[in-house]
């Protein structure tokens, strides 16, 4: 028995070993308590999921658009046709607990080329897969006109628009689906805050605590572990 156990170790380390980390959708976020609330921050490019390659896609990595100087790393922007782009982060990880949170994101947009936010919970109990339903001003966001690097709190000329959202305990799902934006639209960091009011700055962000990343070792371990010993 006691061989048997040791044999399945040795495999379970060899197994991750040779698992090729990235494929685990590891992604760095970084958390923060600034204002009278908590913040979750992470780089646009850092997506869980889109329905293609071909809408939304990394400026400097997929050769969509050269960041304008100033970027954190690459940007997402839109290069051409509708579709969406996904996101998971669980506020948990800035001590955050469910209710109203503002969706903020640093972004250049010369000419209000707006999109969709949809968020788990608030809009839906299920991730859609067709295009929802949306209406303005409840869902519209990124409908202002910012021709350099900002943090944008607000989403339709000034008022909220479709970014104060209701956030679950734990993980949440966001998801941005193509209403105009086009490849004029650069997104940098997206920042989720539960101080409505909190106004970000580089420097916050630079100064933000790095999060933990999605893998966990030991209990990527343990899972495999017990695969094994099946």
């Amino acid at each position: 028995m006691l061989q048997r156990l040791q044999l399945t170790l040795i495999l379970a380390l060899g197994f991750l070993l040779i698992q090729p980390f990235t494929g685990f959708a590891v992604e760095d976020f970084r958390v923060s308590k600034y204002g009278s609330g908590e913040q979750i921050w992470f780089e646009a490019e850092a997506f869980d999921e889109r329905d293609s390659a071909d809408v939304y896609k990394l400026g400097k990595g997929e050769g969509a658009l050269d960041p304008t100087e100033g970027a954190f790393g690459d940007i997402i922007t839109n290069a051409g046709g509708q579709g969406w782009i996904l996101y998971k982060f669980d506020i948990s990880a800035a001590d955050g607990k469910a209710g109203d949170w503002r969706f903020i994101v640093r972004a250049i947009n010369p000419s209000n080329h707006s999109d969709w936010l949809w968020v788990l919970g608030d809009d839906g109990d299920e991730i859609p897969t067709d295009k929802p339903a949306f209406a303005r001003p409840d869902h519209i966001i990124l409908e202002e006109n910012v021709p350099e690097w900002t943090w944008v709190r607000t989403g339709d000329f000034g008022s909220d628009g479709g970014t104060v959202n209701k956030l679950q305990d734990g993980e949440n799902v966001m998801m941005i689906w193509t209403r105009q934006s086009s490849n004029q639209v650069q997104l940098d960091v997206i920042c989720w805050s539960s101080d409505l009011d909190y106004e970000p700055t580089n420097e916050d962000y630079e100064n933000a605590a790095s999060g933990l990343t999605d893998v966990n070792p030991v209990g990527l371990l343990t899972t495999t572990w017990a695969r094994l010993k099946q």
